[in-house]
């Protein structure tokens, strides 16, 4: 299975700007989306089922999805995108 790579950053509002937080290997989705715009969504989902599990603090986002060479560097940016994170209360 090929995996895809979203690189992610966070807002930081002391600073101004994005800086590194963190790096999610995905499975790629079966069939792969077949435009940037359908990556988008396929990233905005994968990220809410992140930081939900994770408890990530509400914020914006930055992100990248890309694929990898061995080494680690990108060969393939699918898509980009911000995306702005605010946890919800489940009903219990």
């Amino acid at each position: 299975m090929d995996t895809v790579w979203l690189d992610v950053s966070m807002w930081t509002g002391l600073r101004g700007n994005f800086h590194p937080f963190m790096d999610i290997a995905c499975e790629s989705p079966d069939p792969p989306p077949a435009d940037a715009g359908e990556w988008q969504q396929w990233a905005g989902s994968y990220l809410a089922a992140v930081a939900q599990r994770e408890a990530w603090q509400a914020g914006r986002y930055a992100y990248r999805a890309e694929r990898r060479d061995d080494g680690g560097h990108p060969v393939e940016v699918l898509t980009r995108g911000q995306w702005e994170w605010s946890p919800t209360t489940t009903p219990g």
